[in-house]
Protein backbone atom coordinates (compact mmCIF):
# COMPACT_ATOMS: atom_id res chain seq x y z
CA UNK A 1 0.00 0.00 0.00
CA UNK A 2 2.86 2.36 -0.78
CA UNK A 3 1.49 5.73 -1.84
CA UNK A 4 2.67 7.62 -4.90
CA UNK A 5 4.89 10.59 -4.04
CA UNK A 6 2.45 13.10 -5.51
CA UNK A 7 -0.75 11.79 -3.95
CA UNK A 8 -2.53 13.69 -1.16
CA UNK A 9 -2.56 11.94 2.18
CA UNK A 10 -4.86 12.59 5.12
CA UNK A 11 -3.47 13.14 8.59
CA UNK A 12 -4.82 11.37 11.65
CA UNK A 13 -6.89 14.41 12.63
CA UNK A 14 -8.30 14.81 9.12
CA UNK A 15 -9.27 11.15 8.87
CA UNK A 16 -10.90 11.31 12.30
CA UNK A 17 -13.06 14.22 11.08
CA UNK A 18 -13.76 12.45 7.78
CA UNK A 19 -14.98 9.29 9.56
CA UNK A 20 -16.41 11.26 12.47
CA UNK A 21 -14.52 9.10 14.96
CA UNK A 22 -12.27 10.01 17.84
CA UNK A 23 -8.58 10.37 17.02
CA UNK A 24 -7.71 7.76 19.63
CA UNK A 25 -10.04 5.30 17.93
CA UNK A 26 -8.50 5.95 14.49
CA UNK A 27 -4.99 5.66 15.95
CA UNK A 28 -5.84 2.31 17.54
CA UNK A 29 -7.33 1.06 14.25
CA UNK A 30 -4.14 2.03 12.46
CA UNK A 31 -1.91 0.39 15.05
CA UNK A 32 -3.97 -2.80 14.93
CA UNK A 33 -3.81 -2.75 11.11
CA UNK A 34 -7.60 -2.72 10.92
CA UNK A 35 -7.59 0.33 8.67
CA UNK A 36 -5.29 0.99 5.68
CA UNK A 37 -2.49 3.30 6.82
CA UNK A 38 1.15 4.09 6.27
CA UNK A 39 3.74 5.67 8.55
CA UNK A 40 5.84 8.54 7.22
CA UNK A 41 8.51 9.80 9.60
CA UNK A 42 6.65 8.11 12.49
CA UNK A 43 3.41 9.90 11.59
CA UNK A 44 0.34 8.00 10.40
CA UNK A 45 -1.00 8.96 6.95
CA UNK A 46 -4.00 7.62 5.01
CA UNK A 47 -4.80 7.36 1.29
CA UNK A 48 -8.34 8.51 0.56
CA UNK A 49 -8.92 5.83 -2.09
CA UNK A 50 -7.85 3.13 0.36
CA UNK A 51 -10.11 4.56 3.03
CA UNK A 52 -13.08 4.64 0.63
CA UNK A 53 -12.43 1.01 -0.29
CA UNK A 54 -12.16 0.11 3.39
CA UNK A 55 -15.49 1.85 4.06
CA UNK A 56 -17.12 -0.07 1.22
CA UNK A 57 -15.81 -3.33 2.65
CA UNK A 58 -17.20 -2.36 6.06
CA UNK A 59 -20.59 -1.60 4.55
CA UNK A 60 -20.84 -4.97 2.83
CA UNK A 61 -19.22 -7.05 5.54
CA UNK A 62 -22.46 -8.39 7.03
CA UNK A 63 -24.81 -9.90 4.46
CA UNK A 64 -26.86 -12.08 6.76
CA UNK A 65 -30.46 -11.75 7.86
CA UNK A 66 -32.32 -8.45 7.83
CA UNK A 67 -29.16 -6.42 7.25
CA UNK A 68 -28.77 -7.96 3.80
CA UNK A 69 -32.03 -6.26 2.75
CA UNK A 70 -30.93 -2.77 3.81
CA UNK A 71 -30.30 -0.35 0.98
CA UNK A 72 -26.82 1.13 0.74
CA UNK A 73 -26.93 4.57 2.37
CA UNK A 74 -25.12 6.06 -0.62
CA UNK A 75 -28.38 5.69 -2.54
CA UNK A 76 -30.76 6.84 0.23
CA UNK A 77 -31.81 10.52 0.04
CA UNK A 78 -31.79 12.43 3.30
CA UNK A 79 -35.51 13.14 2.96
CA UNK A 80 -36.31 9.43 3.21
CA UNK A 81 -34.89 9.20 6.75
CA UNK A 82 -35.59 12.74 7.94
CA UNK A 83 -39.35 12.85 7.40
CA UNK A 84 -41.70 15.82 7.62
CA UNK A 85 -41.56 15.71 11.44
CA UNK A 86 -37.79 15.39 11.59
CA UNK A 87 -37.06 19.10 12.19
CA UNK A 88 -36.95 20.71 15.64
CA UNK A 89 -36.77 24.28 14.39
CA UNK A 90 -36.66 26.05 17.76
CA UNK A 91 -34.95 23.93 20.43
CA UNK A 92 -35.79 24.97 23.99
CA UNK A 93 -32.84 23.21 25.65
CA UNK A 94 -30.05 25.27 27.17
CA UNK A 95 -27.49 22.55 27.93
CA UNK A 96 -25.99 19.44 26.34
CA UNK A 97 -28.04 16.85 28.19
CA UNK A 98 -31.25 18.76 27.59
CA UNK A 99 -30.48 18.92 23.86
CA UNK A 100 -29.95 15.14 23.73
CA UNK A 101 -33.21 14.49 25.59
CA UNK A 102 -35.20 16.96 23.46
CA UNK A 103 -34.06 15.49 20.13
CA UNK A 104 -34.56 11.92 21.34
CA UNK A 105 -38.04 12.88 22.56
CA UNK A 106 -38.96 14.04 19.04
CA UNK A 107 -37.83 10.69 17.58
CA UNK A 108 -39.83 8.85 20.24
CA UNK A 109 -42.96 10.97 19.70
CA UNK A 110 -42.69 10.21 15.95
CA UNK A 111 -42.68 6.46 16.80
CA UNK A 112 -39.24 6.11 15.20
CA UNK A 113 -37.69 5.02 18.48
CA UNK A 114 -38.86 2.18 20.72
CA UNK A 115 -36.60 2.71 23.74
CA UNK A 116 -35.92 6.36 24.56
CA UNK A 117 -34.03 5.80 27.88
CA UNK A 118 -31.62 3.39 26.18
CA UNK A 119 -31.05 5.78 23.28
CA UNK A 120 -30.42 8.79 25.52
CA UNK A 121 -27.98 6.73 27.59
CA UNK A 122 -26.18 5.53 24.44
CA UNK A 123 -25.85 9.11 23.18
CA UNK A 124 -24.50 10.33 26.54
CA UNK A 125 -22.03 7.45 26.57
CA UNK A 126 -20.84 8.46 23.08
CA UNK A 127 -20.47 12.10 24.12
CA UNK A 128 -18.49 10.98 27.18
CA UNK A 129 -15.81 9.54 24.87
CA UNK A 130 -15.49 12.72 22.79
CA UNK A 131 -17.91 15.41 21.78
CA UNK A 132 -19.56 14.96 18.40
CA UNK A 133 -19.65 18.75 17.99
CA UNK A 134 -17.55 20.15 15.15
CA UNK A 135 -16.01 23.54 14.52
CA UNK A 136 -18.45 26.01 13.02
CA UNK A 137 -21.50 25.27 15.18
CA UNK A 138 -22.72 21.82 14.12
CA UNK A 139 -22.86 18.43 15.88
CA UNK A 140 -23.62 14.91 14.62
CA UNK A 141 -25.08 12.96 17.55
CA UNK A 142 -25.12 9.17 17.33
CA UNK A 143 -24.68 6.07 19.44
CA UNK A 144 -21.56 3.95 19.19
CA UNK A 145 -23.52 0.83 18.28
CA UNK A 146 -26.69 0.33 16.30
CA UNK A 147 -29.56 -1.61 17.90
CA UNK A 148 -32.11 -2.82 15.38
CA UNK A 149 -34.63 -3.87 18.03
CA UNK A 150 -34.80 -0.54 19.85
CA UNK A 151 -35.08 1.67 16.76
CA UNK A 152 -38.32 1.10 14.84
CA UNK A 153 -37.11 2.80 11.66
CA UNK A 154 -33.95 4.59 10.53
CA UNK A 155 -34.18 8.33 11.16
CA UNK A 156 -32.39 11.66 11.24
CA UNK A 157 -33.63 14.45 13.52
CA UNK A 158 -32.35 17.96 12.81
CA UNK A 159 -32.45 20.54 15.60
CA UNK A 160 -31.72 24.27 15.51
CA UNK A 161 -30.93 26.31 18.64
CA UNK A 162 -31.28 30.08 18.28
CA UNK A 163 -28.90 30.95 21.12
CA UNK A 164 -26.58 27.97 20.76
CA UNK A 165 -25.55 25.34 23.33
CA UNK A 166 -22.15 24.59 24.86
CA UNK A 167 -21.55 21.11 23.44
CA UNK A 168 -17.78 20.69 23.71
CA UNK A 169 -16.84 21.83 20.19
CA UNK A 170 -13.06 21.88 19.52
CA UNK A 171 -13.13 25.64 18.81
CA UNK A 172 -14.82 26.31 22.17
CA UNK A 173 -17.78 27.99 20.49
CA UNK A 174 -21.46 27.15 20.90
CA UNK A 175 -23.27 24.61 18.72
CA UNK A 176 -26.38 25.76 16.84
CA UNK A 177 -27.28 22.84 14.54
CA UNK A 178 -27.73 19.26 15.74
CA UNK A 179 -28.10 16.16 13.57
CA UNK A 180 -29.33 13.19 15.61
CA UNK A 181 -28.70 9.95 13.72
CA UNK A 182 -30.60 6.79 14.56
CA UNK A 183 -29.93 5.02 11.27
CA UNK A 184 -30.12 1.50 12.72
CA UNK A 185 -27.61 -0.08 10.28
CA UNK A 186 -23.99 0.71 9.42
CA UNK A 187 -24.94 0.43 5.76
CA UNK A 188 -27.04 3.55 6.27
CA UNK A 189 -25.15 5.24 9.09
CA UNK A 190 -21.67 5.60 7.63
CA UNK A 191 -22.60 6.90 4.14
CA UNK A 192 -25.29 9.33 5.36
CA UNK A 193 -23.10 10.61 8.20
CA UNK A 194 -20.23 11.19 5.79
CA UNK A 195 -22.51 12.95 3.31
CA UNK A 196 -23.97 15.20 6.00
CA UNK A 197 -20.51 16.08 7.28
CA UNK A 198 -19.37 17.07 3.79
CA UNK A 199 -22.54 19.11 3.20
CA UNK A 200 -22.20 21.02 6.45
CA UNK A 201 -18.44 21.55 6.55
CA UNK A 202 -17.66 22.18 2.89
CA UNK A 203 -19.17 25.67 2.79
CA UNK A 204 -19.26 27.83 5.97
CA UNK A 205 -22.31 29.69 4.62
CA UNK A 206 -24.41 26.49 4.76
CA UNK A 207 -24.62 26.58 8.55
CA UNK A 208 -25.45 30.29 8.44
CA UNK A 209 -28.25 29.66 5.90
CA UNK A 210 -29.78 26.92 8.03
CA UNK A 211 -29.53 29.02 11.19
CA UNK A 212 -31.37 31.85 9.42
CA UNK A 213 -34.32 29.76 8.18
CA UNK A 214 -37.73 30.92 9.30
CA UNK A 215 -39.59 27.61 9.22
CA UNK A 216 -39.01 23.84 9.44
CA UNK A 217 -40.18 23.49 5.83
CA UNK A 218 -37.51 25.88 4.54
CA UNK A 219 -34.81 24.14 6.57
CA UNK A 220 -35.87 20.75 5.22
CA UNK A 221 -35.96 22.04 1.63
CA UNK A 222 -32.43 23.47 1.91
CA UNK A 223 -31.08 20.23 3.35
CA UNK A 224 -32.76 18.12 0.67
CA UNK A 225 -31.40 20.31 -2.14
CA UNK A 226 -27.89 20.20 -0.72
CA UNK A 227 -28.16 16.44 -0.22
CA UNK A 228 -29.36 15.89 -3.79
CA UNK A 229 -26.44 17.95 -5.12
CA UNK A 230 -24.01 15.97 -2.97
CA UNK A 231 -25.44 12.64 -4.18
CA UNK A 232 -25.10 13.71 -7.80
CA UNK A 233 -21.56 15.01 -7.37
CA UNK A 234 -20.27 12.13 -5.26
CA UNK A 235 -17.69 12.38 -2.49
CA UNK A 236 -15.65 15.57 -2.40
CA UNK A 237 -11.85 15.50 -2.47
CA UNK A 238 -9.99 16.16 0.75
CA UNK A 239 -8.58 19.68 0.75
CA UNK A 240 -5.09 20.63 1.99
CA UNK A 241 -4.29 17.16 3.26
CA UNK A 242 -0.51 17.49 2.88
CA UNK A 243 0.46 21.14 2.84
CA UNK A 244 -1.29 22.12 6.08
CA UNK A 245 -1.80 19.29 8.56
CA UNK A 246 -4.51 20.19 11.04
CA UNK A 247 -3.55 20.07 14.69
CA UNK A 248 -5.37 17.44 16.65
CA UNK A 249 -8.22 18.85 18.67
CA UNK A 250 -7.98 17.99 22.35
CA UNK A 251 -10.19 15.08 23.34
CA UNK A 252 -11.62 15.22 26.84
CA UNK A 253 -10.88 12.35 29.17
CA UNK A 254 -13.92 10.08 29.58
CA UNK A 255 -14.20 10.70 33.30
CA UNK A 256 -13.88 14.46 32.82
CA UNK A 257 -16.51 14.35 30.11
CA UNK A 258 -18.87 12.32 32.29
CA UNK A 259 -18.36 14.72 35.18
CA UNK A 260 -19.08 17.61 32.84
CA UNK A 261 -22.33 15.99 31.77
CA UNK A 262 -23.20 15.27 35.39
CA UNK A 263 -22.51 18.90 36.28
CA UNK A 264 -24.69 20.00 33.38
CA UNK A 265 -27.43 17.69 34.57
CA UNK A 266 -27.09 18.89 38.17
CA UNK A 267 -27.14 22.50 36.97
CA UNK A 268 -30.24 21.81 34.91
CA UNK A 269 -31.96 20.16 37.88
CA UNK A 270 -30.92 23.11 40.07
CA UNK A 271 -32.38 25.52 37.54
CA UNK A 272 -35.56 23.43 37.36
CA UNK A 273 -35.77 23.39 41.16
CA UNK A 274 -35.15 27.12 41.26
CA UNK A 275 -37.83 27.65 38.64
CA UNK A 276 -40.23 25.43 40.59
CA UNK A 277 -39.59 27.49 43.76
CA UNK A 278 -40.09 30.72 41.84
CA UNK A 279 -43.27 29.37 40.27
CA UNK A 280 -44.50 28.24 43.70
CA UNK A 281 -43.76 31.70 45.13
CA UNK A 282 -45.52 33.33 42.20
CA UNK A 283 -48.50 30.98 42.64
CA UNK A 284 -48.62 31.75 46.39
CA UNK A 285 -48.45 35.46 45.62
CA UNK A 286 -51.25 35.11 43.07
CA UNK A 287 -53.35 33.15 45.57
CA UNK A 288 -52.70 35.80 48.23
CA UNK A 289 -53.62 38.59 45.84
CA UNK A 290 -56.71 36.69 44.69
CA UNK A 291 -57.73 36.07 48.33
CA UNK A 292 -57.21 39.76 49.14
CA UNK A 293 -59.21 40.76 46.06
CA UNK A 294 -61.95 38.32 47.07
CA UNK A 295 -62.02 39.77 50.61
CA UNK A 296 -62.25 43.25 49.16
CA UNK A 297 -65.10 42.16 46.92
CA UNK A 298 -66.86 40.48 49.86
CA UNK A 299 -66.38 43.60 52.03
CA UNK A 300 -67.68 45.81 49.25
CA UNK A 301 -70.64 43.46 48.80
CA UNK A 302 -71.41 43.51 52.52
CA UNK A 303 -71.22 47.29 52.54
CA UNK A 304 -73.47 47.46 49.51
CA UNK A 305 -76.00 45.11 51.14
CA UNK A 306 -75.80 47.07 54.41
CA UNK A 307 -76.31 50.32 52.52
CA UNK A 308 -79.30 48.80 50.71
CA UNK A 309 -80.73 47.65 54.05
CA UNK A 310 -80.23 51.08 55.58
CA UNK A 311 -81.81 52.66 52.58
CA UNK A 312 -84.73 50.26 52.76
CA UNK A 313 -85.11 50.83 56.54
CA UNK A 314 -85.06 54.60 56.01
CA UNK A 315 -87.72 54.26 53.30
CA UNK A 316 -89.90 52.11 55.56
CA UNK A 317 -89.44 54.54 58.46
CA UNK A 318 -90.29 57.44 56.22
CA UNK A 319 -93.42 55.71 54.95
CA UNK A 320 -94.43 54.80 58.53
CA UNK A 321 -93.99 58.44 59.64
CA UNK A 322 -96.04 59.63 56.69
CA UNK A 323 -98.74 57.08 57.50
CA UNK A 324 -98.74 58.20 61.16
CA UNK A 325 -99.13 61.85 60.14
CA UNK A 326 -101.95 60.89 57.84
CA UNK A 327 -103.72 59.03 60.66
CA UNK A 328 -103.31 62.02 62.97
CA UNK A 329 -104.80 64.29 60.33
CA UNK A 330 -107.70 61.89 59.95
CA UNK A 331 -108.28 61.94 63.72
CA UNK A 332 -108.25 65.72 63.77
CA UNK A 333 -110.73 65.89 60.89
CA UNK A 334 -112.93 63.38 62.65
CA UNK A 335 -112.81 65.37 65.91
CA UNK A 336 -113.64 68.60 64.12
CA UNK A 337 -116.57 66.95 62.44
CA UNK A 338 -118.00 65.80 65.80
CA UNK A 339 -117.85 69.34 67.23
CA UNK A 340 -119.89 70.62 64.36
Amino acid sequence: MSPQPTEALMTLAELARFLHLGQKTVLQLARDKKIPAVQIEKEWRFRKDDINQWLENQLHGDDEGELAQVTDGMRVPLGDVMGDKGIVHDMRSRDALGAIEELAARAYSNNWLNDKPWFVGALVEREALASTAMDGGVAFLHARARDTERISRPFVIVGRSYDGIDFGAPDGEKTFLFFLLGLKYDKLHLPILGRLARIMLRDPTTIARLRATTSPTKMRDILQRLDAREMEGGPLPVVNTVAKPVAAAPVLDKDLRLRAIMRAQARRKHEEKKQEVEEAKAAAKREKEEAAAKRREETAERRRVAAEKRKEAARIKKEAAAAKREREREKKRAAAAKKK
